[in-house]
């Protein structure tokens, strides 16, 4: 089974795990929901929220996110008794762009490729707000192998139509083979329990304060646990090294 010294490729999940998602929603909602006065902690808020956007995405898999986020809104203004304002519901739709990457993401990513990987995106969104993230992701002369969404496929994680796409791909256009892949991500939900059930060892980046997709997956047990993409290359190179790779 691959090991972090002996992996070919990794596919990342993207929001949350190079990109701030919660930040960027919070952010996205702050003036249209959070400063509503009878608004609960944002806490409640992300909980609500990561609970109805996967039952819309799971009850319509040919949705794109946006929509799948204008969705969430609606009903969320509706669980918590909050105004509601198609133009904000849209425009948080609409925000995934904007959502900023974390700090250590670009770097990592290059440092990673610098040591042969392989790297991919399998992640949640539609095309046209992933072509805006990825430009903040590919600097310094870094870009991914490929990179497929959910529109591309025609389901959301943690669907495994999604793993056995990105792994399909893989082999025909690659020549990788399940084994020499690690998943990473912070989403056990979306990414590492799905991931185990395809038979591929995961790499969890424990982000702090992380809500979505973590809270509620303690049974899930990724083999590997960093708290950060810096300290998952860092762990990288730390294996090559010891392994004399």
């Amino acid at each position: 089974m691959c090991q972090l010294e002996t992996a070919k490729a990794l596919i990342f999940d993207c929001y949350e795990t190079l990109i701030d998602w919660e930040r960027g929603k919070y952010e996205a909602l702050e003036e249209s929901i959070f400063s509503q006065k009878t608004c609960p902690e944002p806490e409640k808020i992300f909980r609500s929220l990561g609970v109805i956007e996967n039952r819309i995405q799971q009850e319509d898999k040919d949705r794109i996110y946006p929509e799948v986020l204008e969705l969430s809104y609606k009903e969320l203004t509706g669980e918590y008794r909050l105004w509601y304002d198609p133009a904000s519901a849209q425009a948080f739709g609409d925000s995934v762009g904007s959502w900023p990457p974390f700090p250590d993401s670009a770097k990592a990513l290059k440092r990673l490729k610098e040591m042969g990987l392989k790297l991919f995106v399998l992640s949640n969104v539609d095309n046209e707000s992933f072509a805006v993230t990825r430009k903040k992701l590919e600097v310094d002369g870094f870009e991914f192998y490929g990179a497929w969404t959910a529109e591309d496929i025609g389901s959301y994680k943690p669907d495994l139509r999604n793993f056995r796409y990105a792994l399909g791909k893989l082999q025909e256009e690659f020549d990788i083979e399940p084994h020499e892949v690690l998943a990473v991500a912070n989403s056990k939900l979306g990414d590492i329990r799905p991931a185990h059930k395809m038979n591929l060892k995961a790499v969890w980046i424990n982000r702090p304060q992380a809500i979505i997709g973590v809270e509620g997956q303690e049974d899930v047990k990724p083999e590997w646990e960093f708290e950060s993409m810096e300290a998952f290359a860092d762990g990288v190179k730390e294996a090559m090294e010891e392994e004399g790779y």
